[in-house]
């Protein structure tokens, strides 16, 4: 059966958030403090741009929800030094108002996108990381390595690729093998599941949480099943979809290396 769609459930950025808030808010209202001190040297438009450039650097740090947290400490800082009557957030002049306004706005759209650029980055490394997770499976392959050699490592890049408890490589007969999964297809959809919780990874790709009782990713040579790679996961730690196809295609490089005789039991 395959997973029936599953509604992305709303996840809250609290390592920005609490970046923002440690790093991002103390940042602003100083550097507001200290061009204040200095306020005959520097004009309304200059601090605003060098608080900017706060927002900016943690939007880069902590991504959109820290840009956003420290864009208002900015404007509050601002306002609050710069803006008559000083040490007051009120503001009298229609200039400061404007400026005021523009800079929350600028402030905010250009920590999104630095944010974004940041999440572009790391989701860039990751995809990176993932084709070495191939690349060295599929030389383990290709070195003549034994194939109880080349499941230790697909065993070892599996766990680490989807952040696992437990990978462990079952063979045929699977009549002998205790336990049901749901099963990871060749497309790296989740079957026989009715609900997954989604949930954002260290890399910022959205995904669904494996089932806690385990997943089963089929090994096929030639087109027959020959065994299977049991994934226990990791409590809270969504799989992207990415992350799912490249473990089929670790698990195909193990196809590759097969003995259609072998019947060993490997379990690690």
């Amino acid at each position: 059966m395959t997973t029936a769609p599953a509604r992305p459930e709303p996840t809250v950025d609290s390592r920005g958030l609490w970046i923002g808030a440690a790093v991002g808010l103390p940042a602003a209202i100083g550097l507001g403090a200290v061009l204040a001190v200095f306020r005959p040297l520097f004009d309304a438009t200059s601090a605003a741009l060098g608080l900017m450039i706060v927002v900016v650097a943690m939007a880069a740090l902590g991504g959109r929800a820290a840009g956003i947290v420290t864009a208002l400490a900015a404007v509050a800082s601002f306002d609050f030094f710069h803006t008559e009557p000083y040490l007051s957030l009120a503001i009298a002049s229609r200039d400061d108002v404007e400026t005021t306004f523009l800079l929350l706005l600028a402030a905010v759209l250009v920590g999104t996108i630095a944010a974004r650029g940041r999440a572009a980055r790391r989701r860039e490394g990751a995809a990176r990381s993932e084709i070495r997770r191939i690349h060295r499976v599929a030389e383990a392959a290709a070195s003549g390595r034994a194939p109880a050699e080349v499941i230790a490592a697909a065993q070892d890049e599996l766990r680490e690729l989807l952040v696992l408890r437990e990978s462990r490589f079952e063979a045929l007969p699977l009549d002998d093998l205790r336990g049901t999964y749901a099963r990871i297809g060749r497309n790296g959809a989740v079957e026989g599941v009715t609900s997954m919780t989604f949930g954002r990874g260290d890399e910022g790709r959205g995904g669904f949480e494996l089932p806690l009782g385990g997943a089963e990713l089929p090994v096929l040579a030639r087109g027959q099943h020959i065994g299977r790679f049991v994934l226990v996961p990791t409590a809270g730690r969504p799989v992207s979809l990415e992350a799912r196809l490249v473990a089929v295609a670790i698990a195909d490089q193990v196809a590759a290396v097969w003995i259609p005789q072998d019947k060993e039991r490997i379990v690690r």
